[in-house]
């Protein structure tokens, strides 16, 4: 299923997504110290047979963190794919992040709101 970063609903994801999606809550921006998914850097998760791809962006282009985050993405989705599956990360640029993408409990936490 690929999806929007406004339209990301667990309930409507099957299993193996919902793993992924899962997975990518735990992993951290560390310079703004939220969950991808609720900062809505996570603009697709597709499973088609054995791939399972994640469509991401950073907040900025230049983020200095973004090797570290590719990795932790990496690593948190891999725990959870069988093993005949195989993770396939894509790095989007268009559309840019912008804070109107982050869920409301972000926003709040973040003091957006």
């Amino acid at each position: 299923m690929t999806l929007n970063a406004n339209q990301l609903n667990f309930s409507q994801l099957n299993i193996d997504e919902q793993r992924i999606y899962s997975a990518l809550q735990l992993v951290i921006d560390p310079e703004i110290g939220e969950n991808l998914i609720d900062l809505g850097l996570i603009y697709g998760i597709q499973i088609q047979d054995n791939i399972a791809k994640v469509t991401f962006t950073m907040t900025s282009q230049a983020c200095p963190m973004s090797e570290m985050v590719i990795e932790n993405i990496h690593d948190a989705v891999n725990q959870t794919l069988a093993d005949n599956m195989v993770l396939e990360l894509d790095l989007v640029w268009e559309p840019a992040w912008e804070p109107e993408l982050m869920s409301a409990q972000a926003k709040q936490r973040l003091g957006w709101d």
